[in-house]
């Protein structure tokens, strides 16, 4: 077995320091270098593709949340009308401003293109990348509703002051204010 064995290693090692096997390496180092050239060009050619994908896709994004032609000195007198009547201490005044911040939220969505029958299924198709808050204003709309469905529920100035702030944050995040 020991003889064996040493033969196998005197075979090995005279192959090893051959031609044949030194050819044979190179041709190895050369067919290895031409994978890897194509493979780094791949890389840099899919690389290249990417980076036109997320251009594309942020320009698309950009496009579908700049609101073309949208009077931006009507919408501030509007928020300046619903800050005035947070500033009041009336309560009516403070549930106006509520349902007048919704309002003009979900005007602009329209405006910018989301579909649907209510607000609730236009805000079902922004994304947390559009407006920030996403869960703020869904908050904020519940108590919108609130005040429109229920006649005895009681709106206090905090609350009130909270969800304009939630829709004002809204609309600074669609670039509308």
């Amino acid at each position: 077995m020991r003889t064996a064995l040493l033969d196998f290693y005197d075979y090995f090692s005279f192959y090893l320091t051959s031609p044949d096997w030194q050819r044979a390496i190179f041709s190895l180092k050369i067919i290895s270098f031409v994978i890897s050239s194509l493979l780094l060009i791949a890389v840099v050619f899919l690389i290249l593709q990417i980076r036109k994908q997320i251009k594309k896709s942020l320009e698309i994004i950009a496009e579908s949340v700049a609101v073309p032609g949208l009077p931006q000195k009507a919408l501030t007198k509007k928020w300046q009308s619903i800050l005035d009547k947070l500033a009041k201490d009336d309560e009516d005044g403070y549930k106006l401003a509520v349902i007048e911040a919704d309002k003009i939220l979900d005007d602009l969505l329209k405006r910018i293109g989301y579909q649907g029958e209510d607000m609730g299924e236009r805000l079902k198709q922004l994304t947390p990348a559009q407006a920030a808050n996403l869960d703020e204003i869904w908050q904020a709309h519940k108590l919108r509703n609130q005040i429109v469905h229920e006649p005895d529920f009681k709106l206090t100035h905090s609350q009130a002051e909270r969800a304009v702030e939630i829709f004002q944050r809204a609309l600074e995040d669609l670039e509308a204010i």
